[in-house]
């Protein structure tokens, strides 16, 4: 007797435990929701108006980074229609006086919290930060203005990392963050108090991490406004062109330092500048004097990216790393086979833009069968099914059918695999029996002369061509139609886009490389005004879906998944180039000398990381100029 009242009464116990709520969820961490609004009290450069040109006080950045933002002209933002609502990015948003919501995003099922979701007034949309210990996205995968945000609580602080982020900048004066940039945020609560700490690692222009802070104040009554920003063309009928200084042309450089008394070299930046150490030396320097046009040096590690990439030791190419991600619609990208592939999957077949080198095709053709295999069945069909096992009959995946290959243009990575994918058996035509009635290899006809002229192997060379500045493939397939423009003197004078339309994707060969210059062949029709309006065709082909961000997707000959801001970026900085180049040609100057003034040096850090690839597009440069103004 005495052990039954003993079990009923752990039983009463454990149905009062079951009733109470669980403890994980009574010591969960802070709740960060609501509606916060800036504190304006520190960081004056940060401010309306924003800091000086040249005003670099507190950042630790590079020679590469100075001259980036020694040449800025701020008449650029309102120049560019991409840069007019561009917004800002992690790297500097806390900084940017919007008023924030933060929004919990909940497991409808288990009810915990597994993202926050944060907007500011001033941004494309809401900023998602993964609390559930998701994987970061490819390397090859679309950068953003937000990036890609993970986070975890310690304790009560919760820590916040970034990447995928596109180029912006940490300063309004010109200061960039490179795409290769990471940030990591520190939010910490004080009811009514949240304060962010957000630091920067730029392995491209800062030589330590920029650790900065902002405070807000919680504001429930607050509600974000609306944030229609429409861009527009402040150029109409002019020729569109970059506002920027030529180096040591800036008339600005010392005016902050004349104002503020404060010696040139502690203005300048660097992180010698941000310890105490450096103040006894800076009381020894004497401020200038006058406002007046500064010619700064640049000498320091990062102005030698290049001549360290060229004295690498060549290394073969390696084709472990082949993965396709998803781009729009039923487009996909086939990344780490030499250039990118672009694969249209559907019911109608595969159909391929360029084939890579032809040492990774094995691994092309098993990630094109991979992306085939993952399409999501058809829906079942309002009749009777012709199938006894109707589950069978929509997941059995045939043998992929890749129906023909468009080649972007003729080089070794981008047509190499050309043969391998044409004696595949998994290479159909389009249901003719008679190849010659049916299109396999298809290129602008500068690519199928080149390399028969060059003697390549016939199956590498295009079986058919196209003379015209725009193609339409005669029929639509997989349910859209396939668009091909001719890219005139470009990177030779044979370079096509391919255009998706109903996914709105377009495979821009190399035209358009996301983490490298492009590859100008002046001997084979290339040219620097020709790659330039090349880009300027592709961003008109483009729409974004709002603030400069998303909508039309291009796919790069080399790197990652891009949009038209990615392209916009890449013209400006080419056009950027191309000023500087001309103006030392305009001095008389020799190629030679051209390399020596290092007119990319600030750009190469991002674009110049790979062995003879800035010497080249310097070469290019200067020679399309100089024999343009020849003919």
């Amino acid at each position: 007797m005495a052990n039954r009242s003993r079990a009923a009464g752990v039983l009463v116990v454990l149905a009062s435990l079951a009733a109470r709520p669980a403890l994980a969820q009574e010591n969960s961490p802070h709740d960060l929701t609501g509606t916060w609004r800036w504190i304006p009290h520190e960081d004056e450069r940060d401010r309306n108006p924003g800091a000086y040109p040249g005003d670099y006080r507190g950042l630790p950045l590079n020679d590469a980074a100075r001259m980036r933002a020694d040449t800025y002209d701020e008449e650029w933002n309102s120049t560019s229609p991409l840069l007019q609502c561009r917004p800002r990015t992690p790297g500097y948003q806390p900084k940017g006086l919007d008023p924030m919501r933060i929004d919990k995003v909940v497991d409808p099922l288990s009810r915990q919290l597994i993202a926050y979701r944060v907007s500011y007034e001033k941004t494309p949309g809401e900023r998602v930060i993964w609390l559930d210990g998701r994987q970061r996205p490819s390397p090859y995968a679309l950068h953003s203005w937000d990036g890609f945000s993970t986070g975890k609580f310690q304790g009560d602080t919760l820590e916040i990392t970034t990447t995928h982020l596109k180029e912006s900048f940490v300063r309004r004066n010109g200061v960039a963050t490179s795409f290769r940039a990471t940030v990591i945020e520190h939010v910490s609560f004080e009811e009514p108090y949240l304060e962010w700490t957000f630091t920067v690692i730029d392995p491209d222009y800062l030589t330590e991490p920029l650790v900065r802070s902002a405070t807000y104040l919680r504001a429930p009554t607050l509600q974000l406004p609306p944030y229609p920003c429409q861009p527009e063309e402040y150029q109409p009928g002019a020729k569109y062109r970059v506002p920027h200084y030529l180096p040591g042309e800036n008339p600005y450089l010392t005016e902050s330092g004349f104002k503020y008394r404060a010696p040139q070299e502690g203005v300048r930046g660097g992180a010698d500048t941000l310890y105490p150490e450096w103040r006894a030396h800076g009381m020894t320097l004497p401020a200038p004097a006058a406002q007046s046009t500064l010619k700064p040096a640049y000498n320091d590690a990062s102005t030698r990216i290049a001549e360290r990439a060229d004295a690498e030791r060549p290394r073969p190419p390696v084709y472990d790393k082949v993965e396709a991600l998803h781009v729009a619609g039923n487009v996909y990208l086939i990344a780490g086979a030499g250039g990118n592939i672009t694969v249209s999957a559907g019911g109608d077949g595969v159909i391929m833009v360029d084939s890579g080198a032809a040492a990774a095709s094995d691994r092309v053709l098993a990630a094109v069968r991979q992306v085939v295999q993952t399409l999501r069945p058809p829906d079942i069909p309002d009749a009777a099914s012709p199938f006894g096992s109707t589950w069978q009959g929509t997941h059995a995946f045939p043998e992929p059918m890749i129906r023909m290959i468009v080649n972007t243009r003729g080089d070794p990575d981008h047509v190499g695999g050309n043969a391998n994918i044409r004696t595949s058996p998994m290479f159909r035509l389009l249901g003719f029996r008679d190849p010659s009635l049916s299109l396999q290899v298809l290129a602008h006809e500068a690519v199928q002369r080149r390399m028969v002229e060059s003697k390549a192997a016939d199956l590498l060379v295009p079986t058919d061509t196209y003379f015209s500045d725009k193609y339409t493939l005669y029929r639509f397939l997989n349910n859209q139609a396939l668009q091909i423009f001719h890219m005139p003197n470009a990177i030779t004078d044979g370079d096509s886009a391919v255009w998706f339309r109903r996914s709105d994707v377009v495979a821009a060969g190399d035209v358009y490389n996301s983490d490298i210059y492009p590859p100008i062949d002046v001997d084979r029709g290339g040219s620097i005004d020709g790659e330039i309006d090349a880009l300027n065709m592709l961003i008109e082909l483009c729409v974004t879906e709002f603030m400069a961000q998303g909508g039309t997707m291009v796919i790069p000959g080399h790197g990652w998944i891009s949009d038209a801001a990615d392209v916009g970026y890449y013209r400006d900085m080419l056009m950027i180039i191309r000023d500087r180049v001309q103006a030392l040609i305009d001095k008389g100057m020799t190629l030679a000398q051209v390399k020596a003034a290092k007119p990319t040096m600030d750009y190469d850090p991002e674009y110049g990381r790979e062995p003879g690839v800035t010497s080249r597009f310097v070469e290019a440069v200067y020679r399309s100029l100089k024999e343009k103004k020849t003919r």
